[in-house]
């Protein structure tokens, strides 16, 4: 073979070797082509799925709604027993299917991409201290102590979206709550630090002693439709949409969420989330000394709520001394007036005889810490200085004490 002969053969292997790349090519573009056009396709199937669910969900509610309003009205006539047992089945069914359909339709909107995000400043704590307040009976039903631990650092107004900010934390409380048949359910809120002056990062956590979950279970909490305790020996019910919602509105936030669990010990849900700044006017406008000098006997049973109360007034610049009930010693100590403020928990001190005693000293100063909505006769009532309504908000329990100090000076 000439030299002439070996490089033609070289360029005809070359020319085919192109010709088989381009096919190649050809093939490649054809079948990202063929994806492209199956991804819009899936993409807008699935937007159709969900604006049809939305409609539906919608469609539903309009009927579901009259439901309610007649069971309402219905409730305000005379009615048998037998019919009033009836008509509470109805007014729980209403209240599950109303459940359902708005977690349907805050499920349709994220997939469609049609859940639209809100910024004005709102009063971040209070937020949380409200919502705690209408979620805190029905702990304190099931005999489950609610304890919120603020740090004031955090400033009175930040901008955000605070429907959904409450919708996010509505969902996880409510679940806490659920799985928690003793012990408590405690809300923690913290500044975190932040690389940009304009930015508020906000560290929030809410841990439970309930029944916690495996490994594998805390997997899947977020998955939708997972019901992770459906096999429990308990009936807990649900659709299984409300975590799988919070996460997505959690990350429509921007914000970041973390679960750790243990089985029969319980849950710890982090949630990390950035506002914007709107004001640097603090949440407790007073001095971290404000109760300097004070003395403050604490009376109560649960460790954490104990500990947490301890850790307000002390930081506050007060003197505290705890303890898990009243007896002899502190009594005759009140009664030499070492202490300013006794601090009491209802349930702690309903049948103590040694405290019956304490609270009879003449000018002792006694705050009631009471669940909220226990019922406190009058009676009782006029045995105490001031009464403090559980769960324990920050800024009630100073203007409290500060508006004690103030009668009493004056």
């Amino acid at each position: 073979m000439t030299n002439e002969q070996h490089w033609q053969q070289k360029i005809e292997w070359f020319e085919t070797q192109y010709a088989n790349c381009l096919t190649d090519q050809e093939q490649l573009r054809l079948l990202l082509d063929q994806e492209i056009e199956a991804r819009k396709k899936a993409e807008q199937e699935s937007k159709n799925k969900a604006n049809f669910v939305a409609f539906l969900s919608h469609e539903i509610r309009n009927p579901a709604n009259g439901i309610i309003a007649m069971s309402d009205l219905l409730e305000g006539t005379e009615l048998t027993q037998e019919q009033r047992s009836y008509l509470d089945i109805l007014q729980t069914s209403n209240e599950s299917l109303m459940e359902l359909i708005n977690g349907i339709l805050d499920m349709s909107r994220l997939e469609a991409g049609k859940m639209l995000i809100a910024n004005n400043p709102f009063d971040l704590i209070n937020t949380i201290e409200d919502l705690m307040y209408m979620l805190a009976p029905q702990a304190f039903r099931k005999g489950v102590e609610v304890v919120l631990d603020v740090e004031s650092e955090i400033p009175l107004f930040v901008v955000g979206d605070s429907l959904k900010l409450r919708q996010v934390f509505l969902n996880i409380v409510q679940n806490a709550i659920k799985f928690t048949h003793e012990g408590q359910v405690m809300f923690e809120l913290r500044k975190l630090p932040s690389l940009h002056e304009d930015r508020i990062n906000v560290g929030f956590a809410v841990r439970d002693t309930g029944i916690g979950m495996t490994e594998e279970q805390a997997a899947r909490i977020f998955d939708v439709y997972s019901q992770v305790h459906e096999a429990s020996n308990h009936h807990y019910g649900g659709s299984g949409l409300g975590l799988a919602i919070t996460k997505n509105l959690i990350e429509l936030l921007g914000g970041r969420i973390e679960v750790s669990s243990r089985k029969g010990e319980g849950t710890s849900i982090e949630i990390t989330m950035s506002f914007e700044r709107y004001t640097d006017i603090p949440s407790i406008p007073f001095e971290d000394d404000v109760l300097s000098g004070m003395r403050f006997l604490l009376i109560e049973q649960e460790p954490m709520s104990r500990s947490i109360i301890a850790s307000m007034l002390e930081g506050w610049g007060a003197s505290v001394e705890c303890a898990e009930e009243a007896d002899a010693d502190q009594t005759a100590r009140v009664r030499e007036n070492e202490f300013d403020i006794v601090l009491a928990d209802r349930t702690t001190i309903s049948e103590d005889e040694d405290f019956r005693l304490l609270s009879n000293i003449k000018g002792v100063n006694v705050f009631l810490l009471a669940r909220l909505g226990e019922k406190v006769e009058d009676e009782e009532r006029s045995r105490f200085r001031s009464i403090i309504t559980k769960p324990i908000r920050k800024l009630h329990l100073l203007n409290a004490i500060l508006a004690m100090d103030k009668n009493v000076q004056g």
